[in-house]
């Protein structure tokens, strides 16, 4: 499994950082941006006790996963780094686990991996604010218990992520350990920017997070949300801002004590004003800004359902009518598809809530037709939001069905003077 943040790539142990940079045209040298590394579960950093399987899974994070329901089955895992997280597959017939780190048990031990419904590659475990020029160690202990609800005791190990973690040479140096196969989703890439071929430190990721953005990114699954930067930080309407492939973040102090502190540029708004003809979605698409432009002109929102007053107002086909209104004040909206709208409430990727991540519908759910790759003619839905693009494809692994558009690389090439390479 790779990643690519800040720079640095991290593909099964190996790493490459590119070129540093200089100090920005404002005088401010941007903090360099530490590495995030993905251990997977058959990664030789690991030590197994007691009876485990390897079970194939193409919705793991490396596409197995090590399972036991045996009591005392142990995992031990040892790593420098500021934080560590598990990974592992919920689910109905999932059990508990006792976590111990420096063989201490952790303050939310033991762990429950029960969940109603399956869900994979899901944080189980996050430790933070680590020392990290010390060694430390992570151990997992499978109880054979389970909750009321649960049909069986199964534990699964599925990866850990380390924060800046040198992956030192193991002693005595073990076997490889093939890895498997990974099912990858092609990212959305779109024609060349205007200018020359990028060098590898013009590459995405190739900018340092600023401070002021790096906590902010790391706890709200910036990989994810943002993507890898674009630009180095920069000035947006006197505000601090950075460019990344799916948005701009910006730093409002004045809300210092507020969720609207950090918020994601209204991108989707400046691009589709200036009828940007650029594919949404894919290399090629039906969809462009220009159409994005043509579905958000106010004789486009549809009237209140009966009865609306403010607020959001749920069809009864599981869709979902917001008002475009910044306080939700009765007025004419727009629909959010039912896909869309389970996506937005997920707090583990929107803690502040849908309205401060994605912001009002400025058209209804669309279809498209587009091409990713090597995969041509997908069929996938879209709508547009303020801050974001989603996009919704049945093809995909379930967890990444619904994603946010590269919003911020269609900003980029349309506005290349406002990020600064």
């Amino acid at each position: 499994m790779w990643l690519l943040v800040g720079g640095l790539v991290a593909v099964a142990g190996l790493l490459w950082t590119a070129p540093p940079r200089g100090v920005d045209a404002q005088g401010i040298q941007p903090t360099p941006t530490l590495p995030f590394f993905f251990f997977e579960d058959n990664d030789p950093y690991m030590t197994y006790g007691g009876n485990w399987s390897t079970v194939a899974n193409a919705l793991a994070s490396g596409g197995t996963e090590h399972e036991s329901r045996t009591e005392n089955a142990i995992v031990t895992f040892i790593f420098n780094g500021r934080y560590v997280k598990w990974f592992a597959t919920k689910g109905p017939n999932r059990g508990q686990a006792r976590v111990l780190l420096d063989n201490v048990e952790i303050a939310s031990s033991p762990v429950d991996l029960y969940a109603s419904s399956v869900q994979h590659q899901r944080v189980v475990v996050w430790i933070d604010s680590l020392d990290e020029s010390v060694s430390h160690t992570l151990e997992i202990q499978v109880m054979d218990r389970r909750n009321g609800s649960a049909t069986d005791s199964i534990v699964s190990i599925d990866a850990f992520e380390v924060l800046s973690a040198p992956r030192m040479p193991v002693t005595p140096t073990p076997s490889p350990t093939p890895f498997p196969t990974a099912t990858l989703i092609p990212t959305a890439t779109l024609p060349p920017l205007p200018t020359a071929s990028p060098t590898p430190a013009f590459r995405p990721g190739a900018w340092p997070i600023d401070l002021r953005f790096l906590r902010y990114y790391a706890d709200h699954d910036g990989p994810r949300i943002l993507g890898n930067s674009i630009g180095s930080p920069t000035l947006f309407a006197g505000n601090f801002a950075q460019y990344f492939e799916k948005g701009r973040i910006e730093d409002h102090p004045e809300q210092a004590q507020s969720a609207w502190r950090f918020q994601y540029g209204l991108l989707v708004d400046e691009l589709h004003q200036v009828r940007a003809p650029i594919p949404v979605g894919g290399d090629s698409s039906t969809v462009t800004y220009g159409t994005v432009n043509d579905l958000a002109g106010p004789q486009r929102r549809l009237t209140p359902p009966a009865g609306f007053e403010a607020g959001i107002g749920f069809n009864d086909d599981g869709s979902v009518f917001i008002p475009f209104s910044a306080d939700l004040a009765s007025a004419p909206g727009h629909n959010v598809s039912p896909v869309f709208w389970e996506y937005m409430q997920r707090e583990d990727l929107f803690p502040a809530g849908w309205l401060h991540d994605i912001g009002l519908p400025l058209t209804e759910a669309i279809p498209a037709t587009v091409d990713k790759g090597v995969l041509r003619g997908r069929q996938i839905l879209v709508q547009a939001f303020q801050r974001t693009i989603l996009t919704y494809d049945a093809l995909n692994p379930t967890e990444f069905q619904v994603e946010r558009a590269n919003v911020g690389s269609d900003y980029r090439r349309v506005f290349l003077d406002r990020v600064p390479q």
